[in-house]
Formats: structure tokens, sequence, C-alpha cells
């Protein structure tokens, strides 16, 4: 498989998750969001990830801390490391 755009965006308290600009899903939970990555293949030693500046501003999106998507997504992707 080739190296495939994926983005993450906060929105509405949880992670939306697209893939060459088409949604692949969303989740308000590591374990939801683990799934997304399970179900799409998503790697990081081969898709080139990205998050949108709103996961930086997470709090405006309903995260209790700016912090929080960051390590909703970084928990995700160690789900079972």
């Amino acid at each position: 498989m080739t190296e495939r755009f994926v983005c993450f965006n906060a929105e509405e308290k949880g992670i939306r998750v697209t893939i060459e600009h088409e949604k692949a899903g969303w989740s308000d939970t590591v374990e939801g969001l683990h799934q997304i990555l399970v179900q799409n293949d998503i790697r990081l030693d081969r898709d080139r990830c990205f998050c949108s500046s709103d996961v930086d501003f997470a709090s405006e999106e309903g995260f209790a801390n700016d912090a929080d998507a960051h390590a909703m997504i970084n928990s995700a992707f160690n789900y079972y490391a």
C-alpha cells in the first residue's frame, strides 16, 4: 500500500479521522479511535499523519484541556503496543 495523507481533527469532544480527504471515522474514546486506525490500516511508519490546528486548541472543541486530543491520538496508536 502506498503512503496516504491522514488527518486528525478535534471535533465535538472527539477525534475525526480523514484519509485522502475522505472521512474514515469519528470517536470520543481511545478504544474507538484505535479501531478506526486498525480498520483502515493507518500506520505511523507508512502513512503521512497530521493533526489539524483544532487538535492544538482542543478545549475549543469540548475537551477539558488543549493537550487531551493529542493524548487521545497518541494513546490510540499505542493501544496494543
